[in-house]
Formats: C-alpha cells, structure tokens, sequence
C-alpha cells in the first residue's frame, strides 16, 4: 500500500508529498533546468517517479530515462479509418481568402486558390503524413460525424468556412459561419489551414 508523507504547511494546512517535492525543487531552482510544466509533471506522475510504480526500467533513451517493458508500453496509434479531409474557405463581404484543399490520407493533397489566397489557380502538393493523421484520427475521436450540417450566423459579412471528412462508405460535410462554429469544427479547420503553412508544394 502507498504511503503520502504530509508535513505541516501554513496555518497548521498539512501538504502531501507531491506538493512538499514541488516546494523543494522550487526551492531549489529546478525551474532554471527545466520549464515549470515538465518540473510539475515529474512531481504529478507518481507512476514515473523512481520507476517503480509504473514498473519501468532503465533503458538507453537519451538522458537516462525510464522505460516500460515491452508487454507494458503502449500500443502505438492506429491508422485513421478516415480517407480524405478537406477544408474550404469562402471570404465575407469585406474579403479573405477563398480556397478549397483536400488531403488524402496518403499525405497528398489537392489545392484551388479562388481569391485574396497566395496561391491562385489549382495546385497540388504533399504534408507530413503523421500530422495529417493525428487531424484524422482527432475527427474520429470528437465524432465529427455528429455535429449539425450547418452553423449560421445573422451576420452577413461572417466569413464562412465548410469542413468535410470522408470515411469509405460515408461523408459528413459540415458549414459554419465565423463566430458560431463549435470547438470541434474551429479546431479541424485551423489544423487543416495550418497544415499547408508547411507543405511541399509541386509547382
């Protein structure tokens, strides 16, 4: 059974082990080794503290670390049953870029720049295959399949944007306006955009 040492803290407030550690290594300076998210994860993940929790071992990772044996490490992610995404911008009144960009989930993908775009005309190109399918694998993940058709707004000069995924036997296309887009629509599609920030373009 797992013991929590407590000390006595201010007021008479007493503090687990966790957060004594993480006073001392504030203490300490930890912070100037290491940015104050890793220090706070070291100090949260009780598994990965001392390696014997989680059952991890010595391994030749860089920098000494810890690994689980291979019957306990994690299966890697599978492939995304998603077979093409897409993202399409449509400007408001006022402007913005118009494109459409579709991925394959090869890493291909097809570009047409409308208007107000950097690229005009239709082009084609290729991006990271592994960042592409985590934005596969996320669509699965959020059950792009269930939001609503459409998202619109009363305003007339919202730009709007169209989302679409494309599983072999089914295609769910989804319309939202600036401003009323869900989360899992907003993040889908700054993903999709960010993704030809870093693509490999043909011509």
């Amino acid at each position: 059974m797992k013991t929590t040492a407590t000390a006595a803290g201010p007021h008479g407030t007493r503090r687990s082990g966790p957060a004594l550690a993480l006073s001392a290594l504030l203490a300490f300076g930890a912070f100037g080794a290491a940015g104050e998210l890793a220090v706070l994860h070291s100090v949260l993940a009780e598994d990965v503290a001392g390696g014997v929790d989680g059952g991890l071992v010595p391994c030749k990772a860089p920098g000494g670390l810890l690994c689980a044996p291979d019957a306990q490490r994690p299966a890697g992610p599978s492939a995304p049953t998603v077979s093409r995404i897409g993202v399409e911008m449509v400007p408001a009144l006022l402007g913005g870029p118009a494109f459409t960009a579709i991925f394959e989930a090869d890493g291909t993908f097809t570009y047409v720049g409308e208007a107000n775009a950097e690229r005009l005309g239709e082009h084609t190109g290729r991006v990271d295959v592994g960042a592409l399918h985590q934005v596969m694998r996320l669509a699965e993940v959020v059950a792009f399949e269930s939001l609503a058709d459409t998202y619109a707004s009363p305003f007339l000069d919202n730009p709007t944007s169209y989302v679409m995924v494309e599983w072999p036997r089914t295609t769910k296309v989804v319309r939202a306006d600036a401003g009323v887009e869900p989360p899992v629509f907003w993040a889908l599609r700054e993903l999709l955009v960010g993704l030809l920030q870093t693509a490999e373009w043909d011509d």
